[in-house]
């Protein structure tokens, strides 16, 4: 078998045993130090997991105060809200949902950790699906109406599709 190779033919297989056997080595070596972690690699993972959870959970906390202090400054007024409620709710709102979606993102990417999740980032996001989102997009339309501005908008699963994802997954 051997004799009936060219000359070529032998070089091109001493090329590719040359490059072939440390290429493959290495990505056996990787693929193996990735499916095996050490307990501290795996304590490690943990804490990052969780840390992320932590700055999410804050992050989402902190724009869900602004928002709350914009619909508590419209539902307590005493003359008829403006343009200026209009864009504070807006605002706020969007931030507060886009914190919500970073939040499940992070879930859909395995970077957080299922306590964080289960306990404290789930709760927001039923709530955001069952109630909040539906409100935000009704009291955004009631405040154009009342203004007198063409407002559009409403509530579309594809400009939230990981809030909606991650409602459906554990729910």
């Amino acid at each position: 078998m051997a004799g009936d190779l060219s000359p070529d033919d032998l070089k091109a297989m001493d090329l590719l045993i040359e490059l072939g056997i440390p290429i493959g080595t290495f990505l056996l070596g990787f693929f193996v130090s990735r499916f095996t972690m050490t307990k501290k690699e795996r304590k490690d993972y943990e804490i990052q997991l969780v840390e992320t959870a932590r700055q999410l959970i804050s992050e989402q906390t902190e724009a869900f105060q602004e928002f709350s202090r914009a619909i508590n400054k419209y539902a307590n007024k005493n003359d008829e809200p403006d343009l200026d409620d209009f864009f504070l709710i807006s605002t706020t709102g969007e931030v507060y949902f886009s914190r919500i979606r970073a939040s499940c993102d992070a879930i859909i990417a395995g970077k957080v950790d299922k306590d964080s999740l289960k306990n404290t980032i789930f709760p927001k996001v039923k709530d955001a699906i069952e109630r909040s989102l539906p409100d935000f997009y009704e009291t955004l339309k009631e405040i154009a109406e009342r203004e007198g501005i063409t407002y559009s908008g409403e509530l579309r699963r594809e400009n939230y599709e990981s809030i909606y994802k991650v409602y459906e997954k554990y729910v």
